[in-house]
């Protein structure tokens, strides 16, 4: 699973208000709706998966992973859940104020927001280590790589970009191979975009399109993705919302010590 973020925890009910508080947390800090984010449990309480439930996403969990303060904003946007920052005396173990709810009533003899302040003082001084390039500082390496004389092309990359999809690894690199050249490369994903424009309308250009094309799938493994400016090209990039799905999911080891 990429993306993943392992925290140690010493005792197990821990894990079950980890769940609640992250979860409620992540929606109040980005501003989701309730029914945008989820989460379980697996390996017998040992982790926690978050995922963005609505069809494309926000690409919350990209941005968060993405962003080296996003824990700190995170744990403390869950401290004043929990009502540390202003405390609540009747709220001993728990409320429907900051934890429970009808979802999670069968955890709540589990739910105490007191086992999980020293980890939420922890996250509060931790930092996010970021490896590689920052989607924005991307979005503009692929902008500058399109063809010059393809609109099409980042207006394309653009929609991807606001939909908050996984961007593509490269623009315009040739694949030996197949000696293609698609317009957009997902590498890990094996996936190869065409931004048809105007220019591949003429019977000979299609004809030249297939035969590179095939190559592409049948000499190289690729998915084709071919996008038309003539056709509904925004709805079939709904596919691309599985792919980044897989990359935004965030899974929190919640190791037993």
């Amino acid at each position: 699973m990429k993306n993943a973020k392992t925290l140690k925890l010493k005792h197990e009910k821990r894990n079950d208000t980890l769940q609640y508080i992250l979860e409620t947390a992540i929606q109040a800090v980005y501003k989701l709706e309730p029914d945008e984010l989820d989460s379980e449990r697996l390996g017998e309480g040992k982790y926690l998966l978050f995922w963005e439930a609505s069809e494309g996403g926000a690409g919350v969990l990209s941005q968060l992973l993405q962003q080296t303060d996003a824990f700190q904003k995170i744990a403390n946007s869950a401290l004043d859940i929990c009502h540390f920052q202003t405390p609540k005396d009747s709220c001993v173990q728990a409320c429907y104020e900051c934890l429970l709810s009808y979802r999670n009533q069968f955890d709540h003899p589990l739910i105490n927001r007191h086992l999980i302040k020293p980890l939420l003082d922890d996250l509060q001084a931790s930092t996010v280590e970021i490896s590689g390039v920052f989607r924005d500082e991307q979005y503009q390496k692929l902008f500058a790589q399109t063809d010059p004389n393809s609109d099409f092309e980042r207006e394309v990359l653009q929609e991807i970009y606001q939909r908050g999809y996984k961007l593509p690894d490269t623009a315009q690199e040739l694949i030996t191979e197949a000696n293609c050249k698609p317009d957009f490369v997902y590498k890990e994903d094996a996936i190869a975009i065409f931004c048809d424009g105007s220019v591949h309308d003429s019977p000979e250009q299609k004809k030249q399109d297939q035969i590179e094309r095939d190559n592409l799938r049948y000499n190289a493994g690729y998915q084709i993705l071919t996008l038309r400016y003539d056709k509904n090209w925004r709805e079939q990039l709904k596919v691309l919302a599985l792919q980044s799905e897989r990359s935004r999911s965030v899974a929190i080891a919640c190791v037993a010590t």
